[in-house]
């Protein structure tokens, strides 16, 4: 735990300028950077609740984005869905390099539960901490840069509802789509895994 806590550590500290320099602060309310930053927070602080809150989350994006990178590399980009700005030459290459971090930190998450034990619990603060990012992400971030998929989600434009209304709207959809579904992603994959050092906890 000690070289994994010190090794993200470094990472971190590499990750952060790139993104500020390529994008701004405001690509952190990301939900996937926002997890990155919450799962260095649960290894200083040894919070397992913490931790277990962001794995769902970022091995369940990480199944959907690997593949879709792939499909992108093998066709020049022509068949990439949400990973397309990998293969966009106007955006810089460090920072779409730091991108892998979508295959990366799953692993690195699953790995980390493994050794201390999964809190059930993980997807109700998850859903609680969303109620918090996604107005600040509505309020505080670029409406053409469509953080957390406000404005157009899936590349679908948002016409069905008030922007308000919208993001109390998705404020439901993430538990139900992403978090609870990465939730039961992550019992499973613990379970094929074998008996950890501690039980997977309700």
């Amino acid at each position: 735990m000690r070289r994994a806590r010190l090794w993200f550590t470094v990472w971190m500290l590499f990750w952060v300028p790139v993104i500020l320099w390529s994008y701004g602060p405001g690509n952190f309310f990301w939900t996937c950077n926002v997890a990155q930053f919450l799962i260095l927070l649960a290894l200083w602080s040894r919070n397992r609740l913490l931790l277990s809150s962001q794995v769902g989350t970022v091995l369940l994006v990480g199944v959907f984005w690997a593949p879709d990178f792939l499909l992108g590399l093998f066709s020049g980009g022509a068949l990439a869905n949400f990973t397309e700005y990998m293969f966009n030459p106007e955006l810089p290459l460090l920072a779409r390099v730091t991108s892998l971090f979508h295959i990366g930190v799953p692993v690195l998450a699953v790995w980390l539960v493994y050794r201390v034990g999964y809190d059930g619990r993980g997807p109700w603060l998850q859903s609680a901490l969303t109620v918090a990012v996604l107005p600040a992400t509505w309020l505080l971030t670029d409406p053409e840069r469509n953080v957390n998929w406000l404005q157009e989600p899936l590349g679908l434009e948002q016409v069905w509802l008030p922007e308000p209304a919208f993001v109390v709207a998705m404020m439901i959809l993430y538990p139900v789509l992403l978090f609870w579904p990465g939730h039961l992603l992550t019992r499973f994959v613990l379970r094929c895994a074998g008996p950890g050092r501690r039980r997977v906890t309700s």
